[in-house]
């Protein structure tokens, strides 16, 4: 029987700053609105986890009543974004997998 736990948590953690998990997720994504130039290929490999809004800037779509894409699609999303705007992090070890950081 399949659980319906997968609560999406957004947490604003600054100004235009967002981190957002599921409970199924192995990743906090970190998205940070200042960097957004509107380009959209998140919106568009990950429709469930992010969408535009009036201003042209990706949203991280925060619905109790929907799941985020899967892991493996969210990292593509981040690794669309031509400005850097979406970090992954491993939940487990707090480590950043994309963008590595040097």
């Amino acid at each position: 029987m399949e659980s319906k736990t997968n609560k999406i948590k957004v947490v604003k953690i600054a100004e235009g700053v967002f981190q957002a998990t599921t409970d199924k997720s192995r990743y906090i994504i970190e998205y940070d609105r200042n960097k957004c130039i509107g380009a959209a290929s998140c919106a568009a490999i990950a429709p469930l986890t992010f969408e535009m809004d009036e201003e042209n800037k990706a949203l991280i779509i925060d619905n109790p009543d929907n799941d985020f894409d899967e892991d493996d699609i969210i990292l593509a999303a981040a690794q669309s974004c031509p400005v850097f705007a979406i970090k992954i992090i491993d939940k487990t070890t707090n480590e950043v997998i994309f963008p590595k950081e040097d």
